[in-house]
């Protein structure tokens, strides 16, 4: 007696050290998201003030720093309309700009960025202006990056209302990718035209630039030439569009979860019936977009609030739903080392999905054929249902809430033109995702309604238990604590395929494999809920 006191008291020592570790990393997680928020708010309040400060005079330099000087009619009159058009064009520096450009033939359309800066002097200041012309649609490829330096000098009179020409304008070009670096920097010379085609002087800011570019430099004794045309957009206004639906779809996703999580707290919609693998995967990809969505915002600091709530999304909801749902699954190991071992098991396969999971959308998430097999959400759910041919309700929380609102991101990235990441339009991969999605709320409704497996042909389904007997037993019925001869003549269950399986049998009796009997209709409200004898809690097979 005094050895299993001794027991009781260490088995009570370890519970309690173990939730006192559990409350210990909550609290550190809480910490590293009240950072992470400051952190947040410090670069969306602090980085737009770095622009702010204007220059009321811009110095004009008599020294164009390539070939000398060029002469400029110094009057005041020309003085004054350099100056307006230069401080017009330091407009660029509070924006950072992406689009696409087209070399000298038109052969393609490939993805461009353009960035504005400003160099400051002594007696002047220079704009420096850096373009990276990626030739393909991939980060991975590779890219012209030329960089411009540009003063007032350099201007050519007459000057026009929203355009600027810039002749034999100082510069660098390099070739080269994101992993190799071919070649060092070269000196080149080029003549450069930009128009600003949407300024609003009112609203003093530029949407919509177009950069014409003529360059020439020499390479071991040979002069080579570059021309292309380049159309960009402020990527802020397209970000502040983006962020915004994320922002909300990810607001539905957070109240989703936290229906979910307190309906699997009070036992309303059982843990068990929903498939792991669903939790898994969301939780991954939601922080693989809070990744991809925080680098974004090194561009725009708009993307800090997606980037934000998915991370939580993935920490503090869904985390957790994973595993409350795995410990309904072994809620019945008794042994401390088995529990260990399918621990151990259950980490081991999601890291190693993680592995492969990040590694798929890094390399082929522009692809069409991948992209459409990502968004088959529900499909591991109406295989979990067929396999465990349990009757299971409709929940609408989790289609429309935490799934439907995940279709955005790929619908937006292939059925708008003008997407931020400029990804290829493909209308048809849009119409099949959408087609796909809605046949598998249509298959998956239905299962719960009609039955789990009524989509198998009978057969293929598995050989099951036969649980109906005739011959009367004397006893108690574990469930409904009444005799086994008292037939409960309440029969109402939401899934016809059940309840239309319960009144054929309805005056007969259940067995189950390990020897006990029950009422029919009560074994079969049982076992929707838990596959597990309610009597010596041993797993039953599928009633069909």
């Amino acid at each position: 007696m005094q050895q299993i006191d001794i027991d009781n008291h260490h088995l009570n020592f370890q519970l309690e050290l173990q939730y006192a570790r559990a409350r210990q990393r909550q609290r550190r997680r809480r910490v590293l998201l009240i950072v992470f928020a400051l952190m947040s708010i410090f670069y969306v309040v602090i980085k737009p003030k770095q622009y702010a400060e204007k220059s009321s005079q811009i110095p004009y330099s008599q020294n164009n720093g390539t070939n000398g000087a060029i002469n400029i009619t110094e009057t005041n009159q020309t003085l004054a309309q350099i100056q307006s058009h230069f401080q017009i064009l330091e407009k660029l520096l509070i924006s950072q700009f992406q689009g696409i450009w087209t070399d000298s033939q038109n052969l393609s359309n490939n993805l461009a960025e353009a960035n504005f800066y400003k160099t400051s002097y002594q007696n002047h200041f220079q704009i420096q202006l850096s373009l990276k012309l990626i030739e393909g649609q991939f980060l991975e490829d590779y890219y012209n990056q030329f960089t411009f330096y540009l003063n007032s000098s350099q201007l050519i009179i007459p000057l026009e209302d929203n355009k600027f020409v810039f002749e034999n304008v100082r510069g660098s070009y390099r070739r080269s990718s994101v992993f190799v670096k071919d070649q060092s920097s070269i000196e080149i010379y080029s003549n450069l035209t930009i128009y600003l085609n949407n300024f609003n002087i009112e609203r003093e800011s530029i949407d919509n630039v177009t950069l014409e570019l003529n360059a020439h430099y020499k390479l071991y004794s040979d002069t080579f030439s570059f021309s292309s045309c380049l159309n960009i957009i402020n990527i802020d206004n397209k970000a502040i569009i983006y962020s915004t639906i994320v922002s909300v779809l990810s607001v539905i996703q957070f109240i989703s979860c936290l229906k979910l999580m307190k309906d699997f707290i009070n036992q309303n919609r059982i843990a068990t019936q929903f498939s792991l693998f669903i939790f898994v995967f969301l939780m991954i990809f939601d922080g693989y977009l809070g990744i991809v969505h925080f680098f974004l915002a090194l561009k725009s600091e708009y993307f800090l609030t997606p980037a934000f709530l998915e991370l939580v999304l993935f920490f503090f909801l869904e985390l957790k739903l994973a595993k409350h749902i795995w410990q309904e699954r072994f809620i019945n190991l008794e042994d401390n080392l088995n529990l260990r071992r399918e621990l151990y098991r259950f980490h081991l396969k999601f890291y190693f999905l993680a592995i492969i999971l990040v590694l798929l959308l890094y390399y082929f998430v522009y692809y069409n054929i991948f992209l459409i097999f990502m968004n088959l959400y529900l499909l591991p759910q109406i295989i979990h249902v067929a396999y465990k041919g349990q009757q299971v309700e409709f929940d609408k929380i989790f289609v429309f809430g935490l799934l439907s609102t995940r279709l955005f991101i790929p619908i937006y990235y292939r059925g708008c033109p003008y997407n931020i990441l400029h990804a290829k339009v493909s209308y048809l991969s849009v119409t099949l995702i959408l087609i796909l999605f809605t046949a598998q709320i249509i298959l998956y409704y239905y299962q719960c309604k009609i039955g789990p497996r009524f989509f198998i042909p009978r057969w293929l389904r598995p050989k099951t238990h036969e649980y109906f007997i005739d011959q009367p037993i004397e006893g108690d019925c574990a469930i409904c604590i009444s005799q086994l001869t008292d037939i409960p003549t309440e029969s109402q269950l939401e899934n016809k395929f059940f309840a239309r399986i319960i009144s054929k049998n309805q005056n007969k009796l259940m067995e189950t494999p390990c020897g006990h009997h029950f009422h029919s209709i009560c074994l079969t409200k049982w076992m929707n809920v838990k596959l597990n004898c309610p009597t010596c809690r041993t797993v039953l097979p599928p009633l069909i």
